[in-house]
């Protein structure tokens, strides 16, 4: 045997040796990323009850125009004036219970509180007038349920996607007069955790942010049609 062959041989074992240690140090280290991984995904899940409270904010829904006519002795209908309705925007109370059912799967039951402004408001009035603006704050109330799933990360931003709908009720001016009707809402966000713990009652505490869009069913609606807003909330959560 050559000592060029047996120089040759042992360059193919020192290689075959290096690659070893290479693989072995590759799946060590992916073994270290993936419990790491792991870890923080189990901190984002951990708990399997979930609170959250907070201030949101809800867009103006606009429910178009309307005329009041005045039938004529022919039988046709002569404009008095017009109308224009909306529901303003308003600040809101936002609050949630959930249970952690499945992964980061979690099933919500969602109210709110608001006090929008109805507002209505003439035109084009045939004794040529100045339009006014008759306005009347509200009382919103929603109560609802839905769902919230969290998108598997290693990071303590938990982004989410969510959807839900339920009973949505509105009283008039001193409570004289209820309009309900029904509301859907989906979106997304993320979920920012303060702290994590596995020992105790308290697991998580964090902040969460929804945007969404919320469509409205009846209610208040003088054209008794469907409306779509947008809302954005912030809240404190809790998991237990």
């Amino acid at each position: 045997m050559t000592a060029r062959a047996t120089g040759g041989r042992a360059r193919a074992h020192e290689t075959r040796r290096a690659v070893r240690v290479i693989a072995w140090l590759a799946v060590a280290v992916l073994g270290i990323a993936v419990r790491e991984a792991a870890a923080q995904s189990a901190a984002l899940a951990t708990g399997r009850i979930e609170l959250s409270g907070g201030a949101a904010w809800l867009g103006s829904q606009a429910f178009g125009s309307a005329d009041a006519n005045e039938t004529t002795s022919t039988g046709t209908a002569f404009r008095l004036f017009s109308t224009s309705s909306e529901l303003g925007s308003a600040a809101a109370f936002d609050a949630r219970v959930g249970v952690r059912v499945a992964g980061t799967l979690v099933v919500e039951a969602d109210t709110s509180y608001a006090r929008p402004e109805l507002r209505i408001t003439t035109s084009s009035d045939v004794e040529s007038a100045t339009g006014v603006t008759a306005v009347e704050r509200l009382q919103q109330y929603t109560i609802g349920g839905g769902a919230t799933w969290y998108v598997p990360t290693a990071s303590r931003v938990a982004p989410f996607v969510a959807g839900g709908g339920g009973y949505l009720r509105q009283l008039h001016d001193r409570r004289l007069l209820v309009q309900t009707g029904r509301y859907y809402q989906f979106g997304g966000g993320a979920v920012y955790l303060l702290s994590s713990r596995s020992a105790g009652a308290l697991k998580a505490t964090g902040l969460r942010v929804d945007l969404r869009a919320t469509i409205f069913k009846d209610g208040v609606a003088l054209d008794g049609g469907t409306h779509a807003t947008a809302a954005v909330a912030g809240s404190f959560l809790v998991r237990f």
